[in-house]
């Protein structure tokens, strides 16, 4: 059955949506040919890939714990390849003030320790540095399900954070922040 809802999970749009770096990338975030920019959880690649077209001059980071579900021959690169990263994000491998911005697209929801996890995130961010996180909507009438179908098949610590959770989440590690829907 797990193997099942991974497999079905990775067929969903969501996992190649790249609207969440598109709208961050137009919208939010000005971004120097010269930015340090990690992608957290790497899961199939196709937000690094997406990344590595979009913004080719940057310094691309990719981490995630397992790169058991990356498709290499899956994707698409831009002309200079992420830098791929095994790590517990619990413990960056990386310096103090280090980053520009930070993406986490479906990927918060999965991770033990979320305070931790903001205060690994908020240690690497140069100061005026941005998170951008994406993720599933706790007040969503299917948040639910999701953490249901993700409990059997694929990680019983998925938590659909709802904004207030995320706001006390921030606040508690000290980011500014904004909500965009």
């Amino acid at each position: 059955m797990a193997n099942l809802l991974k497999l079905l999970f990775g067929k969903l749009p969501m996992a190649r949506s790249a609207r969440a770096y598109e709208f961050a990338l137009d919208n939010l975030l000005d971004v120097s040919p010269k930015s340090m920019v990690l992608d957290i959880g790497t899961g199939q690649g196709f937000g690094s890939a997406y990344l590595s077209r979009r913004l080719p001059e940057c310094h691309l980071f990719s981490l995630d714990i397992t790169h058991d579900c990356f498709k290499r021959d899956e994707l698409t690169f831009g002309p200079r390849l992420p830098y791929f990263l095994l790590a517990d994000i619990r413990h960056l491998p990386l310096t103090s003030n280090c980053l520009d911005i930070i993406f986490m697209v479906m990927t918060f929801h999965c991770l033990p320790d979320p305070r931790r996890v903001i205060r690994e995130i908020v240690n690497a961010l140069k100061p005026g540095g941005a998170l951008i996180l994406a993720d599933v909507d706790g007040e969503h009438p299917m948040a639910p399900f999701f953490e249901m179908v993700e409990h059997i098949g694929i990680s019983p610590l998925t938590h659909a954070y709802t904004r207030s959770e995320l706001c006390f989440l921030f606040e508690d590690a000290g980011l500014q922040f904004e909500v965009h829907k």
